[in-house]
């Protein structure tokens, strides 16, 4: 311990020897190490950290999935929910939940908050027990249970001061008294439901989304949230719910989700991951190679310092060192070395994480979690290490093991740049280069597919174009008839702006992920009944709705003042709808019908398909309804202008507070933020892998400078004799040049290769463009020679300016 201890003060003061050669190894490592623990600090709060409640590896999601198309996710109904609580063996519990907003009013005015309504069993299949007063009771649960609410941590202290007597008061919640009866833990965070509820309330049972028939014959609207008992496995809770769903079939033939349906169990942990686990992967094989490349660059910088120092090596070696004593000697300072790059990375992580945690709120769940914590240090100190022992061994060792008479002679007149070590500096420089052409290639290929995709026609024009979600509180506008009046009476104060150019409102809105699907029995197709029909998306809309997004009108009319309640039923469909229900026919005129009501609604236009679920999906069957003959309480309004956005909200906040001044409106946007937010994801995987092979192309860059000028500098006597002999600037200029770009081709052909392997892992998360795509393999690759070149030739124009009569006088 105490030679251990020699040896770290021995490494520091020679690092405080040389400040130029330790600033440079540092900043190296530092821009590695970091890299690497930011981005793992992302991983341990999103991949590995267990999810905040109580035994979360035993709680399962519970989705959908559609038997004909193989589609995922598809949410619950509460009959089919009924059937699950009531009849399974292997969960312990099994609750509901889904997402609404409701409307508080304050003294300050009315104001929309996020809510969700859960059943009784939600908390306690969490495990989570309130920081005050209590959860929901079974009475509560009930279509007579009292109005209560269960407050977020983040809303008791922004709205009640985290007073503690808010138990038991009432609050005025969409027009109803409703009472606070606890208070959730700072530390829930339910991350499937984004943005985090304020408060919760009682009886998922309760929804306006649907109709009382529609709900009580397989309507979905709800998520399942389920935990194993002890000794279960997902396995056998997934047979279990197949018995149960086919049970359900053949008891409920007529219900919209008996035949198409069968549930899908998983891990909570995997759902709220989804397709995200490949890209964060992605993400750290990138920051490795960064680390990788970094290391290398280092040990090259420790093969060149070695030579340097051979001569007190030797004596070292003269006065009884053994060679594993300077190993170890040497392998203290890189540690050391690494030791301080690594507190200096944790430092630029530490710094730059607040940044990473407000990159697109909601692109990555959990992401806000992310810090550096115990397990990060420890995995940071493990890097450091271990990337210590990785570019200081080999070097250490080489430097230790020259024969003494070899290292005393040479020490007095310079080495050859040549030999092992020059041959290793090479190949660590050729691989710097390799690894760095991987993450050029990947980091091509992910902006080639994120251009694509944003060349994607969402089917509307984007620009000048602003959104106001509006939720009807259901106890204040109970009649469709009082929801279509509110909506038109808003529509015509708004036009009447002067700067408005037009406006429209929606169920929902393109790329903003909502969706809403029935069955239907197309003219010309036997109608099979409710469950068995095929299924579209409905989406309900105003006049005007489709000239103020400027959807392109194919065949026959949209909506207009003539299409009113009571009038002829009418609807409009997609594009790829009118192909896949009349191919080669003309749809207008056609009929439609939801096998519910068997209302038979004709088709009067055919609109251009819009991306609503993302711009990488294709298109789909969508249902157009006119609001005023199907009224809906949840709308968008969508305007249309080219003034300001700020005035533009002021004087639309102005005309809603007219029409009705106790509804609350947030969650304002541009249609070009929600386009944005719709690609979130993608941007953000190519921002960051471009970001770590800028880095690396730099680092290679540096790594090939470095050894072409300790060539030159240690060659300065045969350059000195060439020019003597009469050989010309150019030809030395050849000559460094053809040596560097020698290395530079051996390193781009191994990194080709390489990404010929890996770039297939890239598949999954490309659009557009395929893993083995010429121009970006090409781009990385000129790209990389062009920049070593310039490296290459710097150091080779100094060799030109040698002056032979000095180099030879000092020689």
């Amino acid at each position: 311990m105490c030679a251990l201890w020699q040896d770290l003060q021995f490494a520091l003061r020679i690092l405080r020897k040389n400040p130029g050669f330790t600033a440079v190894a540092m900043l190296t490592l530092a821009l590695g190490i970091g890299a690497n623990t930011a981005i793992f600090s992302v991983l341990n709060a999103v991949l590995l950290q267990p999810l905040p409640f109580t035994d979360s590896s035993r709680l399962i999601s519970i989705t959908q999935s559609d038997r004909e198309t193989g589609t995922a996710g598809i949410i619950t109904s509460w009959t089919k929910y009924s059937a699950f609580r009531e009849q399974s063996k292997t969960l312990a519990g099994i609750a509901a939940y889904y997402q609404l907003n409701s409307s508080l009013v304050t003294d300050r005015g009315p104001e929309l908050l996020n809510t969700a309504r859960a059943s009784s069993e939600f908390f306690g299949v969490l495990g989570v027990v309130p920081a005050l007063g209590r959860t929901f009771t079974p009475e509560e649960d009930v279509p007579t249970g009292s109005d209560v609410a269960v407050l977020s941590n983040a809303f008791w202290h922004s709205h009640f001061a985290a007073d503690p007597h808010t138990i038991g008061r009432a609050i005025s919640l969409d027009g109803d008294s409703v009472v606070v009866v606890g208070v959730l833990p700072a530390t829930f965070h339910f991350a499937p439901v984004y943005p985090e509820p304020d408060l919760w309330l009682p009886r998922a049972s309760q929804t306006s989304l649907l109709t009382p028939q529609q709900l009580h014959t397989g309507g979905g609207y709800l998520s399942l949230v389920g935990r194993l008992k002890d000794g279960e496995t997902l396995a056998r809770a997934q047979a279990e719910l197949e018995t149960i769903n086919a049970r359900y079939r053949q008891q409920f033939t007529s219900f919209a989700d008996a035949s198409k349906f069968v549930p899908v169990a998983v891990t909570l942990q995997d759902n709220l991951l989804g397709t995200l686990r490949p890209s964060l992967l992605v993400l750290l094989a990138a920051v490795g190679f960064v680390l990788l490349i970094a290391s290398a660059n280092v040990a090259n910088l420790l093969l060149a310092r070695a030579t340097a120092r051979e001569r007190e090596i030797g004596i070292r070696k003269a006065l009884g060192a053994s060679r594993g004593r300077l190993v170890r000697q040497l392998l203290s300072e890189s540690l050391v070395l690494s030791l301080c790059g690594g507190f200096l990375g944790v430092w630029l992580a530490a710094a730059l994480l607040p940044a990473l945690r407000n990159v697109s709120p909601g692109a990555v769940p959990r992401l806000p979690d992310a810090r550096i914590g115990g397990l990060v240090l420890l995995f940071t100190l493990l890097l450091c290490v271990l990337t210590g022992l990785i570019f200081g061994l080999v070097p250490s060792w080489q430097a230790a093991g020259r024969e003494l008479q070899d290292t005393l002679r040479e020490g007095s007149r310079g080495s050859s740049p040549g030999g092992r070590r020059g041959k290793f500096r090479a190949v660590l420089v050729a691989a710097e280069i390799g690894l760095a052409l991987v993450l050029m290639t990947g980091a091509g290929l992910l902006i080639q597919s994120f251009a694509h995709l944003m060349r994607v026609n969402p089917g509307f024009s984007v620009s000048h174009l602003m959104t106001f979600p509006i939720a009807l509180p259901p106890t204040r506008y109970p009649q469709p008839q009082q929801q279509e009046a509110f909506y038109r009476q808003l529509l015509e104060r708004v036009r009447a702006i002067p700067e408005v150019d037009a406006a429209g409102a929606t169920s929902y809105l393109p790329l903003a992920g909502g969706a809403r699907f029935v069955f239907i029995c197309p003219e010309g197709r036997v109608c099979l009944g409710v469950g068995k029909d095929p299924i579209i998306a409905q989406r309900q809309v105003t006049t005007g709705y489709f000239d103020t997004v400027r959807a392109p009108l194919l065949l026959g009319r949209v909506f207009n003042e003539q299409d009113i309640a009571g009038g002829n039923p009418v609807a409009m469909v997609s594009e790829t709808a009118a192909q896949d229900y009349w191919p080669k026919q003309n749809p207008i005129g056609k009929h439609i019908a939801n096998p519910r009501d068997n209302i038979q609604r004709e088709v009067i236009g055919v609109v251009a398909d819009v991306k609503f679920l993302g711009l990488n999906t294709p298109g789909a069957d969508e249902l157009y309804l006119p609001i005023t003959q199907v009224p809906y309480s949840v709308l968008t309004l969508l305007v249309r202008s080219t003034a300001s956005s700020q005035s533009l909200v002021s004087a639309v906040r102005e005309k809603i507070a007219e029409t009705d001044p106790n509804l609350p409106v947030s969650g304002i946007s541009s249609m070009a933020d929600i386009v944005s937010t719709s690609v979130a994801q993608p941007r953000i995987i190519m921002q960051f892998v471009g970001v770590f092979a800028g880095i690396a192309l730099l680092l290679a860059a540096i790594g090939i400078y470095g050894v072409m000028s300790y060539t030159v500098n240690a060659r300065k006597q045969e350059m000195g004799i060439r020019l003597a002999l009469g050989a010309e600037p150019v030809d030395l200029l050849g000559l460094v040049v053809g040596q560097g770009m020698r290395i530079t081709f051996v390193g781009v052909a191994a990194g080709v290769a390489i990404s010929l392997m890996l770039t297939r892992l890239l598949s999954s998360l490309l659009f557009g463009v395929r893993s083995t795509d010429p121009l970006a393999f090409a781009g990385a690759a000129l790209l990389l020679v062009a920049t070593a070149l310039l490296a290459c030739y710097l150091p080779a124009r100094r060799a030109t300016r040698v002056d032979p009569i000095v180099v030879l006088r000092y020689e």
